[in-house]
C-alpha cells in the first residue's frame, strides 16, 4: 500500500502560509516563505501538493496564480476551524488578504490576523490589527465591503462594535463609492456613541492586488480625514 503523503519542512511551510492567509498568490508565498527555494522550485512543491489533493490552484489573470487549501489541507494545519472557499467569496478573501498585508507594510501597524483567526465578543471581522499612535495601541477591526448590506445589518454591526469589549474601532472599507455614502449615512443617524467607534475608508482603487491606504478617503465623526490623521503619528 502506497503511504499518504505527509507535508514536512517547506511543504508544511506552504500549508501553515496558506492556512494563515486563506488565498495566497505565489509571489507573496515566495516572499513569506520561510525556507530558501526558488521561485521555481515553489511552484514545483505546489504543483505537488496540489497532485496530493491539499491545495488547490486558480489564475487570477493570465499568470497570477493563487492558492487555497482543500478541507484535507486544513487537517495538517494548527488553526482549529474549518471553511470554504467558492467563486464567490475568493475575490473577497483576496481584497481582505491585501488590505491586512498592506496596512502590516506600515511600521505603526501589528499582530494582524484573518478572520479565521479570530474570536471575541461574537464579533467575527473580516480581518484584525493593531495600530500604534503615540503612547497608545488601538484593536481594529477590518470589514472589507464590496457589496452593500441591508440598513438594519449594518446599523446592527456598528452598535455591536460600538458596545463589545475587544474591538477600539470597527473599519468599514469599501472600494464603491455609493457603498461609502450609504454607509456614511447609515453612521450618522446614529448616536455619537456609536460614531466614536466607527471608520469608513474609500479606496476606489482596491482591487486584490492592491491597497493605496495613503490615498483613501477616510469619514470619522462627521468629518473626512486623511488616513494619516486618523492613524498616522501624531504630527500627521
Amino acid at each position: 500500500m502506497k503511504a499518504s503523503f505527509v507535508p514536512q519542512g517547506v511543504y508544511e511551510d506552504i500549508i501553515n502560509i496558506v492556512g494563515q492567509w486563506k488565498v495566497v498568490d505565489m509571489k507573496s508565498l515566495s516572499e513569506m516563505c520561510n525556507y530558501e527555494v526558488g521561485y521555481h522550485n515553489l511552484l514545483k512543491k505546489v504543483r505537488k501538493l496540489e497532485a496530493h489533493g491539499l491545495v488547490k490552484g486558480i489564475l487570477l489573470g493570465r499568470k497570477n496564480k493563487h492558492i487555497y487549501l482543500t478541507d484535507k489541507g486544513l487537517k495538517f494545519t494548527g488553526h482549529d476551524y474549518t471553511y470554504e472557499i467558492c467563486d464567490e467569496n475568493l475575490t473577497h478573501d483576496l481584497i481582505v488578504s491585501r488590505v491586512l498585508k498592506e496596512l502590516l507594510k506600515n511600521d505603526s501597524f501589528m499582530n494582524g490576523r484573518m478572520f479565521h483567526q479570530i474570536s471575541g465578543d461574537q464579533l467575527l471581522p473580516d480581518a484584525e490589527t493593531s495600530v500604534r499612535k503615540g503612547k497608545d495601541i488601538f484593536r481594529l477591526a477590518l470589514e472589507v465591503e464590496l457589496t452593500q448590506k441591508s440598513q438594519n445589518r449594518v446599523k446592527e454591526k456598528y452598535r455591536r462594535y460600538a458596545t463589545g469589549s475587544v474591538f477600539t474601532y470597527g473599519v468599514f472599507i469599501t472600494n464603491k463609492e455609493t457603498l461609502f455614502k450609504t454607509y456614511r449615512r447609515f453612521l450618522e443617524e446614529m448616536k455619537e456613541d456609536i460614531q466614536e467607534a466607527i471608520v469608513l475608508i474609500l479606496d476606489k482603487q482596491m482591487t486584490a492586488t492592491k491597497f493605496n491606504y495613503e490615498k483613501s478617503e477616510c469619514f470619522y465623526l462627521g468629518r473626512e480625514l486623511s488616513f494619516r490623521s486618523l492613524f498616522g503619528d501624531e504630527k500627521g
